[in-house]
């Protein structure tokens, strides 16, 4: 399993981290992405990605920085690495 760690700018704590999952599922099909949202203790934060066995890890980067543009978090996002 391979996660997404993610650095951003927090008005309240400062600095935040946490961590994306990226879960391969060879029950899909091939080139597909599927968000995965949290039920607690926030819902509809992004809790992982559910993607298919063809999918590289920068189609995984370029969906993931089209999410965070689309909810307004871009700008204050530092960095962004996979972690194996």
């Amino acid at each position: 399993m391979v996660s997404l760690l993610v650095e951003m700018k927090c008005p309240e704590h400062g600095l935040e981290r946490f961590k994306i999952k990226i879960v391969r599922r060879f029950n899909m099909k091939p080139d597909t992405i599927t968000p995965k949202f949290r039920t607690r203790p926030i819902t509809g934060d992004l809790s992982g990605l559910l993607v298919g066995r063809n999918v590289s890890h920068k189609q995984i980067q370029r969906y993931l920085h089209d999410y965070f543009r689309r909810k307004g978090m871009m700008e204050a996002i530092l960095g962004m690495r996979l972690v194996i």
